[in-house]
This record gives C-alpha cells, structure tokens and sequence, in this order.
C-alpha cells in the first residue's frame, strides 16, 4: 500500500515539474468535456477555510467573451487563445456574516449543522472583520482551488496560468456578475501550449525551508 502512495506522489511532482505559466495556447487544439470535467472536479475538492467552499468557478470557452476579457485582463494573450478560462469568483463580505443564508446553507452540511458550526466560527468572523481582512480571506481561499486544478491540468497535458492582472470591475461585468455580490480572486486559462516550453526556476529546497527546534 506504501508503494501506491509513494507512486501517486511521484505522479504528483511529476505534474508539478511539467506545469509553468503558460503565455499563449494553440487555437486549434480544444480540451475535452471529459479532462474540462476533472479540473473543475480538483477545485471543488480543494480545501477551504472553514469548509465553506467560497468559490464558484466561471467557465468560458466562447470567443467573443475571451476577446473582451483578453482586453479587461490587460491584453494578456493566454487569455485571448484559451481553450477554456476558469474565472473564480468569491462573494462579497456580507455573505459570510455568522447569519448570513450562505453561512447557513454551507454549515449545515457539517455534523452538528449551523449551531455547532456558528459557535466555533463567529470568533474568527470577529476577528477578521476587526483586521479589515474578510474579502482578502475569502480571495485567498481561490488561490487554493486554482493551485489544485492547474496541477490537475498538468497532469492531463494540459497547459495553464495563473491571472492576477485583471480590471475587477470589467471582468465582474463581462461576466454579468453583480459588484455588490461577487469579487475576483483568479483567472486561470487552459489549453495546450503554442510557444517554447521555458525552464522552470526555483529556489534550492535548503534556501527555503528551516526547521525549528527547542
């Protein structure tokens, strides 16, 4: 059982070492519903803080609306010859108020439903409305899902980048996306590379990591 996981891991890293942000995608070559499916399927199973999945993800594949969101992401090619561009989209700060119905809805998935839920979750609610931080939060909560799926993405083949460049408000309303209910944590287009693949660049391990002991 040890060497499955062991395998599995490998497969991972593998994925890892292949993945690097992709700036222009062929227009020819589509992804499947099938492979579409399974990315998506790596954000939702992605963890979140608190369980509560802030995420929604936006597909977009028509070409009409690349070409305007390759204008409101300031004019980034991968976005214009993407196959498919997830947009995750995140609620706004009222909607993860204690009382909120989102709140309800999502914590009476768990054991013991809202009750339980809201007493354990309405100190930190304190706390991040104290630190001006709800929307950064729930932004952050995004970068998790899309780190899942362009590992997944790699995984299949398939190329990917992360957005952070983008005009919230015309991206928000290319989507018709009402501002008062929804911000943009990520962008993240998709598709099969259509330029040199570029070497990937990282820090030695022993550079970044420090372990701590009494």
């Amino acid at each position: 059982m040890m060497k499955d996981y062991t395998d599995t891991a490998r497969l991972i890293h593998s994925a890892m070492e292949r993945r690097y942000a992709c700036k222009r995608f062929s227009v020819e070559k589509k992804i499947s519903e099938e492979d579409l499916n399974l990315i998506l399927e790596a954000g939702r199973l992605s963890p979140s803080s608190f369980g509560i999945e802030h995420w929604h993800f936006f597909v977009t594949r028509d070409k009409k609306i690349l070409d305007r969101l390759y204008e409101a992401c300031f004019a980034q090619e991968n976005i214009r010859t993407a196959a498919a561009l997830i947009t995750i989209g995140v609620r706004t700060a009222p909607a993860y108020h204690p009382e909120s119905d989102f709140i309800r809805s999502r914590s009476e998935r768990f054991p013991g439903g809202y009750p339980q839920f809201v007493d354990e979750y309405r100190g930190y609610w304190d706390f991040l409305v104290q630190t001006g931080s709800v929307e950064s939060w729930a932004r952050a909560q995004g970068y998790i899902a899309a780190a899942n799926m362009m590992t997944s993405a790699a995984s299949l083949g398939i190329d990917s980048c992360a957005i952070e460049g983008y005009k919230e408000e015309s991206v928000l309303a290319i989507l018709q996306l009402p501002r008062r209910d929804w911000r943009v944590s990520l962008l993240v287009p998709l598709g099969y590379r259509d330029e040199p693949v570029r070497e990937k660049i990282r820090m030695p391990k022993e550079s970044i990591v420090t372990e701590i002991t009494l």
